[in-house]
């Protein structure tokens, strides 16, 4: 006869949730409709309910890994990424960086000098860069910081993204 499944505890749950910004830690999902806590290492496998072992996913991109989809690797990777980020930034921080990722080559998203300050972090940590700029398109002329990624930054989301823990760990590498 199997064991029943406890319930995780809420102060864990909410630790997981607070990593994941209560949002699904697959980073080209991000959804926050429906979160479920996945075990990294099930339980059934000895994986407790602790916070290293939970990732919070989405009912969808839980059941996509549970039947094969989301490899095993990927969701080591997303995990390291989470916990490397959440302990050098904010939640809102992250989401300004998954941001950048999908503005890349939107070349009107010129920010103003006020709204720089709110990528401080990442450009003092060599994930981000701007400069000025002034760019016409459809005849009208835009003027602001073009903010984007820089290499390591972009290094960063694209390994995230692809879900490679080798990747990741070399994108968060000081060396880079």
């Amino acid at each position: 006869m199997s064991k029943s499944r406890q319930k995780i505890p809420d102060d864990v749950r909410r630790q997981v949730l607070i990593e994941s910004d209560y949002r699904c830690g697959v980073p080209t999902c991000r959804n926050i409709l429906a979160i479920d806590l996945h075990h990294i290492v099930q339980v059934n496998e000895s994986g407790g309910d602790t916070l290293a072992n939970l990732l919070a996913l989405c009912p969808n991109c839980h059941a996509l890994y549970h039947r094969g989809t989301i490899p095993k690797e990927a969701i080591y990777a997303w995990k390291q990424v989470l916990v490397s980020l959440s302990f050098a930034f904010d939640q809102e921080t992250i989401n300004l960086m998954l941001f950048l990722y999908k503005m890349q080559d939107d070349r009107r998203f010129l920010v103003r000098q006020d709204a720089l300050l709110q990528f401080a972090r990442l450009i003092g940590n060599g994930l981000v860069v701007c400069e000025w700029k002034g760019d016409t398109v459809n005849s009208m002329m835009f003027y602001g910081y073009k903010v984007s990624l820089s290499p390591k930054g972009l290094h960063l989301i694209e390994a995230w993204m692809k879900g490679d823990r080798n990747e990741v760990a070399e994108a968060l590498s000081p060396t880079l």
